[in-house]
């Protein structure tokens, strides 16, 4: 079947022509315990299965800027029928290695990502272009042997692995081999010469939403932040645009979202609603949802508070959660970036596509352009200051390993999300 083209290009140019997969080591040992920060718990349900282990020849696509509104994707992967088609011999092959979880506890998160990722081969590559998955398995000796594995076997650039705890170990590796990476983490601790962070930082959500709710007359700022990692990340960041923008902290309460013990902090902050114009509620999923019902029974009225939020919102249909989320505010790529993407997902494996799905196509959909062009991996390449726009909007990397998004605020609706105020659809003059 027809396959839509990649929005990921170079800002500077795009081409399109088919590609290829090598799915010649699938299966390790080891189980994932770990869940990443946006992996929605409605996402993934049951293990996709994997295309048999035999290279394929991407179906050529039709060059657009952006998805028409129309899609039809192709099917999955590929039938166990069918052949391998070796690529032309005079055509020297550019292999990248994607390290995912395809066995145990995450493989459904893992394999969907794998999914969107083979998408980008056949939306991007041509026939140059080769995608070997790897799994990690759950600790850091199977993250690393299948980054040995996947150097050993011709990798010119590691995309992942996915989870923080997995990349120290893969960058010792990708180092002493002169290999940079693409990690999937959102741990922007672990960026560094040769390691670019492609997940959703935060900060830099909180930073556009807080800005966005101050230039709009909000002056007085309060949050509820949960006690963890991410918490003390978000907290930090609200702070710090607050402070700096001109705004006024009036309260920030913590609570142990282990233990749901977030009524007494709601009560604290209910004394002080009057004095409130902006709520901070960095949380989501069924934690969110609570949390909206204990403020509306303590007397907080979402016409006169604004909420925002974090990219922890930019979920399908927020609205039905809690009415409470209405009108909210958040930073997040502009959804109708990615919409075609998740119509075809949806067709092809009759599911929804976890929100780090797109990380997995952007940053394959990157690697087979630059290929395309013949441009190595390396930093000069991979920071082009004028950036890259894919499925989750502009993006750039910095030679430091941090990832530069353009933002959109998005509005919560009843009927989804509602972009008012558009995205950068360029980097210049940053």
């Amino acid at each position: 079947m027809a396959l839509t083209c990649s929005i990921l290009a170079l800002l500077i140019g795009c081409e399109h022509a088919p590609g290829w997969l090598d799915t010649s080591s699938w299966f390790g040992k080891s189980n994932v315990d770990q869940n990443a920060a946006y992996a929605h718990p409605g996402f993934g349900k049951g293990p996709l299965a994997p295309p048999q282990p035999a290279p394929v020849s991407a179906v050529q696509a039709t060059p657009l800027p952006v998805p028409q509104s129309t899609v039809n994707h192709a099917a999955p992967a590929v039938a166990a029928t069918t052949p391998a088609v070796p690529a032309p011999a005079s055509a020297a092959k550019t292999k990248v290695a994607i390290l995912l979880p395809l066995t145990g506890k995450s493989a459904a998160l893992g394999q969907a990502m794998l999914n969107a990722a083979q998408q980008a081969v056949f939306d991007s590559a041509d026939t140059r272009f080769e995608l070997m998955p790897r799994d990690t398995g759950t600790t850091d000796a199977g993250a690393e042997a299948a980054a040995r594995d996947a150097i050993a076997s011709g990798a010119q650039l590691l995309i992942g692995p996915l989870f923080g705890a997995n990349v120290p170990a893969v960058h010792a590796i990708a180092q002493t081999s002169g290999i940079n990476m693409l990690t999937l983490s959102t741990d922007t601790s672990l960026a560094a010469p040769g390691v670019y962070v492609m997940g959703f930082a935060p900060g830099a959500q909180v930073e556009r939403v807080v800005t966005f709710a101050i230039s709009h007359g909000l002056r007085h700022f309060a949050a509820l932040l949960p006690k963890n990692a991410y918490g003390t990340l978000v907290g930090a960041a609200f702070q710090e645009a607050v402070t700096s923008h001109g705004g006024v902290l009036v309260s920030i309460e913590a609570y142990d979202p282990t233990k749901h013990d977030s009524a007494g902090p709601i009560q604290r902050l209910a004394s002080k609603r009057d004095q409130i114009d902006a709520l901070f509620l960095p949380e989501g999923g069924s934690d969110l949802s609570q949390i909206a019902g204990q403020l509306v029974s303590t007397g907080f009225d979402n016409h006169r508070i604004r909420l925002i939020g974090t990219g922890l919102w930019d979920v399908p249909d927020l609205a039905r959660q809690s009415n409470f989320l209405i009108s909210g505010w958040y930073a997040a790529s502009d959804p109708s970036a990615r919409r075609n993407f998740i119509s075809g997902y949806n067709a092809t494996y009759s599911g929804e596509p976890p929100r780090l799905a797109t990380l997995a196509y952007d940053a394959t959909a990157m690697a087979a352009v630059l290929s395309k062009r013949g441009a190595p991996f390396d930093t000069a390449e991979l920071t082009n200051p004028n950036g890259f726009a894919g499925l989750d909007g502009i993006f750039r990397l910095t030679p430091q390993g941090l990832v530069e998004r353009g933002l959109a605020i998005n509005e919560v609706t009843p009927e989804g999300a509602h972009v008012v105020d558009a995205a950068p659809t360029t980097f210049a003059g940053n």
